[in-house]
């Protein structure tokens, strides 16, 4: 997993980057401001956990999460939100 962090720890910094960029604008909307926010604030704690060699498990049970979930949903916190959001993915018509 050491090249997929390595991989994870930039895509975190850089969309962290571009999300202050876009707070620094002038937008009126304050549902969307408020999403990225929280957005920013997930950032900030995948990054530590990161820094502090605690990335990657779940904050529930303590089990590692799935790279392959982790390598697009880099924020995500534990097994039951990784379950949640799978409803929402595409999956093959054939197994």
């Amino acid at each position: 997993m050491e090249g997929n962090l390595d991989y994870i720890y930039n895509e975190l910094r850089e969309t962290k980057t571009e999300l202050l960029a876009y707070l620094n604008t002038e937008h009126s909307n304050e549902r969307i401001l408020q999403y990225i926010k929280d957005e920013l604030t997930d950032i900030d704690s995948a990054l530590m956990k990161i820094e502090t060699g605690e990335y990657g498990r779940c904050e529930v049970s303590g089990e590692y999460l799935p790279v392959e979930i982790l390598q697009n949903i880099p924020t995500a916190k534990s097994a039951y939100e990784m379950a949640e959001l799978e409803k929402y993915c595409r999956k093959p018509l054939y197994s």
